[in-house]
């Protein structure tokens, strides 16, 4: 499903559940839209496991998400302040976005990443051929695509080795080629962007792929809006 810009007033509207990321904690805080004031969106006080109130220092950019059927919307919005409402209702006031961007549920969400990575093709025998040096083209927490000299058989298993991967460091996993397509080079040859799908890797690792890549996902969203 591709990502669509809608505008925020059409989902940010009072009970709708949220979620909040600041600045460089991974960790998300719940929350839900209090009420709507002139330009400002009202949201309840997040707090920690320890109900601990987070309060970002004013004008800081926080990453928010608000819930959807299958899926999520997703601002960048500046928080503005705190204080309470209806008497004992603490709350953060943020500046309402303009749009939000509608997404796939992050598990299933794609993002651009360069890694340094070896891939060893294994023939129907069982053989496990010698390692071949590339760098992957995106990520997600089920797969990885990649580039090669030579197009691989769809169902063909692989054995990655990918590295630099955030509380991972190197991920070793199998995996079982799902596409292979041939791109053309400016110079006139060609190359083949290849799929993959990991095969039984554990949920911790998946937990951990996903948690780094929405964290890469995050900032290259903050930085544009940046720009």
């Amino acid at each position: 499903m591709a990502s669509e810009l809608i505008k925020a007033e059409k989902v940010l509207t009072i009970g709708a559940r949220l979620e909040f990321y600041v600045g460089e904690d991974e960790n998300k805080y719940t929350s839900r839209v209090e009420d709507l004031e002139d330009g400002v969106l009202v949201a309840a006080m997040p707090t920690s496991k320890e109900g601990v109130p987070i309060i970002p220092y004013k004008g800081e950019q926080v990453y928010g998400l608000a819930m959807g059927y299958h899926c999520r919307y997703r601002f960048m919005a500046k928080f503005e302040g705190h204080g309470r409402i209806d008497g004992n209702i603490p709350v953060w006031r943020v500046k309402m976005p303009e749009m939000v961007e509608k997404f796939q549920n992050r598990e299933f969400v794609r993002v651009h990443v360069s890694q340094t990575m070896h891939v060893s093709l294994i023939n129907e025998d069982g053989e496990i051929g010698e390692p071949v040096l590339t760098w992957s083209v995106d990520f997600s927490g089920n797969g990885i695509s990649f580039l090669m000299e030579e197009p691989v058989a769809e169902n063909t298993k692989a054995a990655l080795e990918i590295e630099g991967i955030p509380e991972i460091g190197t991920l070793n996993v199998m995996a079982r080629v799902v596409r292979s397509v041939e791109l053309k080079r400016p110079q006139g040859d060609s190359a083949y962007l290849i799929g993959v799908s990991f095969i039984d890797l554990p949920k911790d690792r998946t937990n951990k792929i996903v948690k780094w890549l929405f964290a890469v996902q995050r900032r290259a969203i903050a930085k544009g809006i940046n720009v």
